[in-house]
């Protein structure tokens, strides 16, 4: 019974319990620190989530309104307006003309659009553009706002292509949503905190009560030495047969580090190796890969690659409501150039049409050898006038290059056919490919040299 009380007065007043509470301590504010911190994270990216998806709302709603603002169709702009407020997430949206006269709104809600009004009831404010700010409007709580310019291209005076705002639209995104899981992270947060904490109280009293015996010591580091952690030693320095003890364990310990650490360092070199070897085998399967994926005479991505890569960019084209285009390209009066010239100027004929196509196009553009003397170019995030005129700019080149390298095969010509995602309706990648093919059928059979852009009303006619 004395020993018993004695153990418990050295638990409550001597070192074991000092150190024990402020290892509690340390853990309460630790946990509390770390639990605020990710609170904090967490709040912020939920609100920079919230104003990246606001951001590509406003995008993809400014690129499929923009006919309908340069029409000034208010019936179709609001249409689109009260569709897209059926969105919960949605609280408003508002088309305006580059002024900053209304054309359509919508809100989720009273009162959320007072603030956007100045002037008179058919102005709204415009600015800042393309900054989404975090405010608070009606009784909805708060928002992400962002005013996006909504634009078409347009043919400067020098004939170069550009852009031209022609109005703006504004949405609010309601962050009530992101709030509530927001709420449930911070209740779970707290409640894992204190867990963490509540547990560490007893097992660092334990591990404080451990440490005072020396005998615990050395079964602690026999234990660490057979787990493997042969770095172990024991600091006790004691002038009694423990410290004998102490010091042969040391000395052991010792020794079988030294062997281990010899052994650790063959290892090493031999793992460096066999790093070495993989990854010269993993380069030499990436650069497999790169020439699976080329056109072996042109140098352009191959017809396999091409149907992998329109997939992925018609897939991200629909989710996000952008514009997709392909550009179906046939080497007219080629057979001719091969039967009158020989095949080695064919050759170099399909090579500078490459080479041609690969300096027309963008970096983000992918352009193909679909076959023969048939190339293909997918334009992600580009409307037909633009692709119309990269095709053109492409044309151009073709004509003047080919009588500056190949004259002897200027009778051949390129002849264009364009379709696009949001103009022609595709339902598939594959129906995109088509309907651009059904364009450059319409080009070569109105006398080639040229380009078609395909309507609906033409993509009609042909499958009729």
């Amino acid at each position: 019974m004395g020993s018993f009380r004695l153990e418990i007065r050295r638990g409550i007043y001597g070192l074991q319990g000092r150190t024990t509470l402020f290892l509690t301590i340390i853990v309460f504010a630790a946990t509390g620190l770390t639990g605020m911190t990710y609170m904090r994270l967490s709040r912020d990216m939920m609100v920079s989530q919230v104003k990246r998806r606001a951001t590509d709302l406003a995008e993809a709603l400014a690129a499929a309104g923009s006919g309908a603002v340069e029409r000034r169709d208010r019936q179709r702009l609001t249409a689109v307006t009260e569709e897209l407020v059926r969105n919960v997430d949605v609280s408003y949206v508002v088309f305006t003309d580059v002024t900053g006269h209304l054309l359509a709104a919508h809100q989720n809600g009273p009162g959320l659009l007072d603030e956007l009004i100045y002037r008179t009831t058919s102005q709204i404010f415009v600015e800042p553009i393309n900054q989404p700010e975090l405010v608070t409007r009606g009784n909805r709580g708060q928002h992400v706002d962002i005013v996006y310019p909504v634009t078409v291209p347009v043919v400067l005076p020098n004939d170069t292509p550009g852009i031209s705002t022609i109005g703006f639209v504004r949405l609010g995104v309601s962050i009530e949503g992101a709030s509530k899981q927001m709420a449930s992270i911070r209740r779970n947060t707290i409640l894992l905190a204190t867990g963490i904490a509540l547990l560490m109280v007893p097992l660092g009293y334990q591990v404080v009560r451990n440490l005072l015996h020396p005998v615990h010591h050395l079964v602690e580091a026999a234990q660490a030495i057979a787990a493997g952690r042969l770095d172990t030693r024991i600091t006790e320095l004691r002038r009694d047969e423990l410290g004998e003890l102490c010091a042969a364990f040391n000395s052991m310990a010792e020794r079988m580090q030294a062997s281990h650490d010899s052994l650790l360092k063959q290892s090493e070199e031999l793992e460096d190796r066999v790093a070495e070897r993989t990854d010269a085998l993993e380069k030499a399967n990436r650069q497999l890969q790169e020439a699976a994926a080329r056109d072996s005479l042109t140098g352009l991505y191959n017809r396999r690659h091409f149907n992998d890569v329109l997939g992925q960019l018609f897939a991200e084209s629909t989710r996000y409501r952008t514009d997709l285009t392909c550009m179906m390209i046939d080497l007219d009066n080629f057979k001719h150039v091969n039967d009158s010239l020989g095949h080695q100027t064919g050759d170099r004929l399909l090579q500078l049409v490459a080479e041609i196509i690969r300096r027309s196009v963008r970096e983000s553009d992918v352009a193909v050898r679909y076959g023969g003397d048939e190339f293909a170019v997918i334009l992600p995030r580009t409307a037909p006038d633009e692709a119309r005129t990269s095709a053109e700019r492409l044309l151009d080149s073709f004509r003047r290059e080919v009588v500056a390298q190949l004259p002897e095969a200027s009778i051949a010509s390129l002849s264009i056919g364009v379709a696009s995602r949001h103009q022609d309706h595709p339902s598939s990648s594959a129906d995109l490919i088509n309907l651009a093919d059904e364009a450059l059928y319409l080009a070569k059979a109105g006398g080639k040299n040229r380009i078609t852009v395909l309507r609906p009303s033409e993509t009609s006619s042909i499958r009729g």
